[in-house]
Formats: C-alpha cells, sequence, structure tokens
C-alpha cells in the first residue's frame, strides 16, 4: 500500500477521542499519490463475458409507493420493486443442497414471521424462479400465486397484530439470471456457478434469486443456514460452524446467524478452501477460508485485519459481532461486505479493499440503510475509513488526499444528486467518491470530538437495525449542536 502522510492529528484511540482541530492543510500535492478514483468493490467483468440479459425494466417515478398494510413494496422511493409490509420477519432457516459444477438448486425455506396488522389475510415475498412443490402456513397447505419477482400467499387463518406464524416453503430448479438495473455491468446477481467455486452476491436485489423472502435492508432477521454440498468441498455461509455431517457422497453444514442480517448480506460460498484462524490484539476472533494456491498473497494483504479490527473498534464502539474473517472467490473481480463474513475475490487481494470491507462491518452491516438512495452512507463511509488507515501515522496527507479527491469529483462526478442517483450509478463513482467527500466535509464542519462522539452515538442507537438519513442526521446534530439541514441538502439534494 501507498506511503502517505496524514493529518489524522493523531487520533487518541485508547480514548477513541480525536484532536478538535481540523487537518493542517498541507503545502504540495505532489508528496503523495492521487486518491483512487475508483474502490467500488463490484467490478464490471471484462468484455469477453457472457452479455448481461437485459435488465428488468425500474417502475417509473410515478409509480413511487406509499407503503401499505399487506402491501408489495416497503416503501422505498430508490427501489419500489423490492420488499413487502403487513410482517416482519423474525428468522430464516435455509435448507439448500449446492454444487458448484450443476447450476440447480433443492431448497426448503422456513421463514419465522409476525403480523404487523390486525388479521394479516395475504402476504407476498420477493422470489423469483424455481418450481414449488409444497407450501405451508403453520402446517396448512396455502393458496399462493407468482408474478415474475413477487409469490403471493393466501393466509389459511389471519393472524392478529403481533402473532407470530411460519411458512415453509420447498422448491427447486436453476436460479433465474436477469440483470440488475442498479448493477448493469454484472451479468445477474444472486448465486454464480464457477464450476470449482459457488457463492451469492445479493447487494442490492439478487437474494430473492436463490430464496424467498423480504427483499428489503429494513426487514433485518436471524438466520440459520443447512448447506448440503458435494464431499471434499467446504460449505460457508454467515455466523458460526454449528455442526458438520458427512456422508458417503456429501457434507452438510450448519450455520447459525444470531444477529439480524439484512438479505443482501447473507450469502453462502462453496469450495475447496483452507482454514485459518486468528485472533487480533485485543481478542476479536478471526476466520478466514481461503484457496490454498493464494496464501501467500491472500496473508501480504489480510494479516493487517487484527490491527484494523482493533482500531475501528476504538473509533466507533466494539466490533459488533463474534467473527470475523474473509472468504475468496474464484476470477469474478468482487468483493462484499456480507455479514462477518466478506466474500473476496482472489484477484482483488490489497490491504485497501481489506480495510474497506472491514469497515462495511460498521457502516452498512451493524447499521443497514433504510433507503438505497443512501448508498454514499456505506461506500462512503468505507473508502473514508480507508484513507484515515492509511493516514493513521503520518499527518497531512489525508487533506491532501480529499483535496484530489475534490479535484476529481468536480472533473469526473454525474450532475445526479449524490441522494437520488441514477439506479445505475448506485455502485459507480459518486457513492464512493462523492461520499466520502461528503463525509470529510461533515468531520470539518462539525469537528473531530463531535464527528466521533456522533457516530459512536450513532451505533449505540441504532446498531443491529436501521436507520434513515434523517436519524443519521439528527445524531449528528445532537453530538455537534449545530443544525445540518442545510449542509446535507447542499451535498444529497
Amino acid at each position: 500500500m501507498k506511503t502517505l502522510h496524514s493529518l489524522i492529528l493523531l487520533l487518541t484511540l485508547a480514548a477513541c477521542a480525536a484532536p478538535s482541530q481540523p487537518p493542517a492543510t498541507a503545502t504540495s500535492s505532489a508528496e503523495v499519490p492521487r486518491v483512487p478514483t475508483s474502490t467500488v468493490e463490484i467490478i464490471a467483468p471484462s468484455a469477453s463475458l457472457t452479455p448481461s440479459p437485459s435488465p428488468t425494466p425500474l417502475p417509473t417515478a410515478t409509480l413511487t409507493p406509499t407503503p401499505s398494510a399487506g402491501g408489495q413494496s416497503a416503501g422505498d422511493w430508490y427501489a419500489p420493486e423490492l420488499g413487502n409490509t403487513g410482517y416482519d420477519v423474525q428468522h430464516y432457516t435455509l435448507a439448500l443442497t449446492l454444487d458448484p459444477g450443476l447450476p440447480t438448486v433443492t431448497g426448503a425455506a422456513t421463514i419465522n414471521a409476525i403480523s404487523t396488522i390486525h388479521n394479516l389475510a395475504s402476504l407476498s415475498l420477493d422470489f423469483s424462479g424455481f418450481e414449488i412443490s409444497s407450501l405451508t402456513v403453520d402446517g396448512l397447505p396455502a393458496e399462493y400465486t407468482r408474478d415474475p419477482a413477487k409469490l403471493h400467499i393466501l393466509l389459511p387463518e389471519s393472524p392478529a397484530l403481533g402473532q407470530e406464524f411460519e411458512i415453509a416453503i420447498a422448491y427447486a430448479g436453476e436460479p433465474a439470471q436477469t440483470s440488475s438495473a442498479y448493477v448493469p455491468f454484472f451479468h445477474h446477481l444472486g448465486l454464480q456457478y464457477l464450476g470449482s467455486n459457488l457463492f451469492a452476491l445479493n447487494e442490492p436485489d439478487g437474494a430473492h434469486y436463490w430464496f424467498p423472502c423480504n427483499d428489503t435492508p429494513t426487514d433485518k432477521a436471524a438466520f440459520t443456514f443447512e448447506i448440503t454440498a458435494p464431499a471434499g468441498l467446504e460449505a460457508i455461509a454467515n455466523g458460526a460452524l454449528v455442526r458438520e455431517l458427512s456422508g458417503t457422497d456429501s457434507t452438510t453444514y450448519l450455520w447459525e446467524q444470531p444477529y439480524p442480517m439484512a438479505t443482501y448480506l447473507a450469502t453462502v460460498a462453496i469450495g475447496d478452501y483452507e482454514f485459518i484462524t486468528d485472533t487480533s490484539p485485543a481478542g476479536i476472533p478471526i476466520e478466514h477460508y481461503i484457496f490454498a494456491d493464494i496464501r501467500q498473497p491472500f496473508t501480504d494483504a489480510a494479516d493487517v485485519t487484527g490491527e484494523a479490527l482493533d482500531w475501528m473498534s476504538e473509533l466507533f464502539g466494539d466490533y459488533p459481532f463474534d467473527t470475523f474473517g474473509f472468504v475468496t472467490t474464484r476470477l469474478i473481480r468482487a468483493s462484499l461486505e456480507t455479514q462477518g463474513r466478506v466474500l473476496l475475490s482472489e484477484n482483488m487481494l490489497n490491504e485497501e479493499t481489506v480495510i474497506h470491507e472491514i469497515a462495511h462491518m460498521w457502516f452498512g452491516d451493524w447499521v443497514t440503510m433504510e433507503s438505497w438512495s443512501d448508498m454514499w452512507h456505506n461506500e462512503g463511509f468505507a473508502v473514508y475509513v480507508s484513507l484515515m488507515w492509511q493516514t493513521r501515522e503520518q499527518p497531512g496527507a489525508l487533506n491532501i488526499f480529499m483535496q484530489n479527491m475534490e479535484a476529481d469529483v468536480t472533473r469526473e462526478g454525474s450532475a445526479d444528486p449524490l441522494g437520488d442517483l441514477a439506479p445505475h450509478r448506485l455502485f459507480g463513482f459518486d457513492s464512493y467518491q462523492r461520499g466520502a467527500l461528503l463525509i470529510h466535509n461533515l468531520r470539518l464542519t462539525v469537528g473531530d470530538d463531535a464527528f466521533f462522539t456522533g457516530l459512536r452515538l450513532y451505533f449505540e442507537l441504532y446498531g443491529g437495525g436501521t436507520a434513515s438519513r434523517q436519524e443519521f442526521i439528527a445524531v449528528m446534530e445532537e453530538a455537534s449542536g449545530m443544525e445540518l439541514d442545510a449542509f446535507f441538502a447542499e451535498w444529497l439534494e
């Protein structure tokens, strides 16, 4: 990584407090390299790969929904086709038989939910493709109909407000492959079959291509994964490995993720993995699953993991999950912050990506944005924290980086409002670089003490759940004693 001069003003990590004065401006930007102009985790595949299928058109602005009782949208104006209302999922249990060399799924999904309205008569789930062999609600057969991306269920008995109920769905077949309008440079989201390696990329709208769900960040739930894979291969998922049962031709792995998790953060990966375990200096358990043939470059990139986890814990509050680790993937240039168990491409083994993804454990995973329009929050913070890490020991460089970034944004940024980007720009330059520039200017505006105090308060208040843009602004206003609506309106609107 680059050797840089930092102006983070020697953050006092033990007290998790930063100096109250803004960093001093360095005299010359020629002293350090320019800030990278692209740190996106999902990188467009090469032209030699199969072209992307046509994406499903998004609803027009006139169809932006208002969430209604039992409605077929979570009410996110930015992604009105996703999510559903009338219920709150508490737990997903996914029993899946998968083979990296055979693009089919045999699955059983059990969804435990509670009704959020009186006498819920019907509901919908996000679910694309597959043949359904059975569907029951609380053990009773249920009638259902299907649209291309929605499963509509008529409940045999209507649960009262707050009443728990259970949906069980058995399904099988080949996953549908439809290009996402939000990630047009990628062939499809959901399960990726690469012959010797399988993994799931969901963000933002790929989860319902491999299991039925309420595919919105606002409905987080615990997960149980029971993954059956061919003998000789490891099956990895979020959370902790509870049990491993070997048979003649296959092995079944049981993983438990007790921390509430958005559907886009759920993953499974299957491959010939080597297990590496470690702990951070402060004792955070680290568990990596990597390909043996890339062990050295992986170690070179990821040996800072423990130190970085402890550093961020001092800045933002305790690491929120039981373990952290990377799972490497083949061929595809993609890295994704799946909760506690980050997917990392074998050709993206560098310290910048490692730090970026660790930052997401707080910004995106522990507190999840309420609307996809706030991608600047997830990615802007991940970029900014990565730059803070690079400049943590050498005063002066952070401002230089941000000055260069400001020039890049002026030259290359789109004319879209940062808080209302065109869908195809969701994972582009604006969310990452313009987002980081917003965050740096917020820090300069409120001062270091208020900036870090506000972030720690933010995670205390909303950790394990979701937060809206206005809730984030309100926390920063409380920490700083300043009115910030005008600041955010200028940057986002």
